[in-house]
């Protein structure tokens, strides 16, 4: 038979286990890529750089994979412009 304190802290390490193991899933998921996709991220610029094999394209951000990424520069804007919806380089407001 097992005291209260034992049963307290077996209930103790089941629960550290199981929010260690959320921990990790979060940081897999993370990593993997598992809650976002390839447009997700939002740069200070107005665009962000994607990777398109052995390149990169600029495109804007909210890019919804429409126009095809190779319509977008594949260097950045030069200053005080970013880049359009459809590639083109346009003057920041």
């Amino acid at each position: 038979m097992t005291t209260p304190e034992e049963a307290t802290r077996k209930r103790t390490k089941a629960i550290l286990l199981v929010l260690a193991g959320l921990f990790l899933l979060l940081v897999l998921g993370n990593v993997l890529g598992w809650w976002t996709s390839g447009t997700s991220v939002v740069g200070p610029q107005g665009y962000v750089p994607i990777s398109h094999g052995n390149h990169v394209h600029y495109v804007p951000n909210g890019w919804s994979g429409e126009p095809p990424i190779g319509q977008f520069p594949q260097t950045p804007p030069p200053p005080g412009q970013t880049i359009g919806p459809n590639g083109e380089f346009i003057p920041l407001q």
